[in-house]
């Protein structure tokens, strides 16, 4: 796979570990780090590091990198910028394989900061290690459970997608969003100002990674546009690819320069890029995960023809505008699901067809439950969107008849018919309406570990199914 491939893994599944600047003190970096990589656990040893401490948390704190008792595969440096160099001539005496630096204050700071930056690249280039950073957050490994800055609360269960993020920030956002709907990750690397491993390294290794199915990323800008795009193409033309893409307006462009220093470029030549490169792009946190969540579930171009149904009128021409509007189609049932569904619905409101009409949110389970088979088996489309206000449905029919339509959805899944998406949410927003947060919350479980993926708003539900048919 190639020496750079061999010196990220190093890194990303190092066997162990360093947290230079570790604290148990108030507010400070060194101490959430410690916290946060504690809680998680790490199969292998963890090394606390801090000439002012001798224990932390239990552990027993050392006074430099070179008192340790053995060499770690990887360094946290959660030290001051100014700090920094001369850690780094204990990581190159000591051959550590990677180094992480958290801290800000060098290339996104300009002047002085800049030549700090060259500095620590010299450093590393000269001692024979990687460096991630600096001005970031650090790595979220699941498998090895080696966690981030903030990761306290990450899950150990692995999954198949890999994000790298230029922002700290979003490197924690979205793994935790992510998590709450049932994806899991092969590894997080919030990378900041890139001043060594940078987005064209990382892509590169998570192509060539066995355990990576899906690369998504929160990308500012680049240093080696040409390079970066190249390998996107070949990510793209081995797995699936989701990118983030910001600094495309003016404000947004002079932001990204004083956040990692990088060079945002012109929005129109990144679309353009992307397109032509097979990624599909995404925007906000919500609709990463969205896309995240459909890949999951329904794969990559599953198909655009959709069987829109749910309970009113209104709403089948709402989503049918919102369909069309993303380039998705809504063609006619054919003649034989048509006669099927007229049977199947032979009561007061409901109007067969696609979009098909129940005539409420929810009615009696034999007439849900047949309406949904016939449409799931319904082979002139691709995929089955039901949309479902759950305190209209809770007046129908209480708590027991939602837990009985869940029921319905799943079986409708699994009977062999096509793909399935929910919409499902409530309309009630009283103060004592919670109890609909907490059912909307175990409806929405079940049908994600059933498969089908659940989404908030017919807008984003259909704005996910057209960015994976893209």
């Amino acid at each position: 796979m190639g020496p750079d491939f061999e010196e990220i893994d190093s890194i990303i599944n190092a066997r162990s570990l360093a947290i230079v600047g570790a604290s148990s003190g108030p507010m400070k970096f060194g101490t959430l780090l410690t916290r946060s990589q504690l809680k998680m656990g790490f199969d292998g040893p963890v090394y606390l590091v801090n000439p002012r401490e001798t224990e932390i948390m239990g552990l027993p704190v050392y006074p430099s990198l070179r008192s340790l008792p053995e060499t770690p595969d990887l360094v946290y440096l959660a030290v001051p910028a100014s700090r920094t160099p001369e850690v780094l001539e204990d990581c190159a005496a000591m051959r550590v394989k990677g180094v992480v630096i958290i801290a800000s204050g060098f290339g996104d700071v300009g002047g002085a900061g800049k030549a700090l930056e060259r500095t620590v690249v010299e450093k590393a280039r000269a001692g024979g290690f990687r460096v991630i950073g600096p001005n970031c957050f650090g790595i979220y490994n699941p498998r090895t459970g080696l966690t981030m800055l903030p990761g306290h609360d990450f899950t150990r269960t692995p999954g198949e997608v890999a994000f790298v993020s230029q922002s700290g920030g979003f490197s924690v956002h979205v793994p935790r969003q992510a998590q709450s709907l049932g994806i899991g990750f092969s590894a997080v690397v919030s990378y900041g100002n890139a001043a060594d491993v940078d987005e064209t390294d990382l892509v590169r290794y998570f192509t060539a990674d066995p355990t990576t199915s899906v690369i998504a990323g929160y990308i500012e800008g680049t240093r080696r546009g040409r390079a970066f795009l190249e390998a996107l193409e070949d990510a793209a033309g081995a797995k699936t690819v989701v990118m983030w893409k910001v600094g495309k307006g003016e404000s947004s462009r002079r932001a990204v320069v004083s956040h990692t220093g990088s060079l945002a470029g012109s929005a129109q030549v990144w679309d353009s890029a992307l397109r032509q490169a097979g990624v599909i792009q995404a925007s906000g946190v919500d609709e990463l995960c969205d896309v995240l969540l459909a890949l999951k579930h329904l794969g990559r171009a599953p198909g655009r023809r959709l069987l829109l149904s749910g309970g009113g009128g209104g709403l089948g021409t709402y989503a049918g505008d919102i369909a069309e509007a993303e380039g998705l189609d809504v063609p006619m049932l054919s003649d034989e699901t048509y006669a099927e569904m007229k049977k199947a619905l032979a009561r007061a409101g409901a109007v067969p067809g696609n979009p098909l009409d129940l005539g409420a949110p929810l009615i009696p389970l034999p007439e849900f439950e047949a309406a949904l088979t016939t449409a799931a088996r319904h082979r002139g489309t691709d995929i089955l969107v039901f949309d479902m206000a759950i305190n209209f449905a809770y007046d129908l029919a209480g708590e027991p008849g939602l837990e009985l339509a869940t029921d319905a959805l799943i079986k409708a899944r699994q009977g062999g018919g096509q793909p399935m998406v929910v919409v499902l949410y409530s309309r009630s927003c009283d103060h004592d309406d919670l109890k609909f947060a907490g059912l909307l919350g175990r409806m929405r479980w079940r049908l994600l570990e059933a498969g089908i993926p659940v989404y908030p708003s017919m807008p984003r539900a259909l704005r996910a199914i057209a960015r994976i048919n893209g």
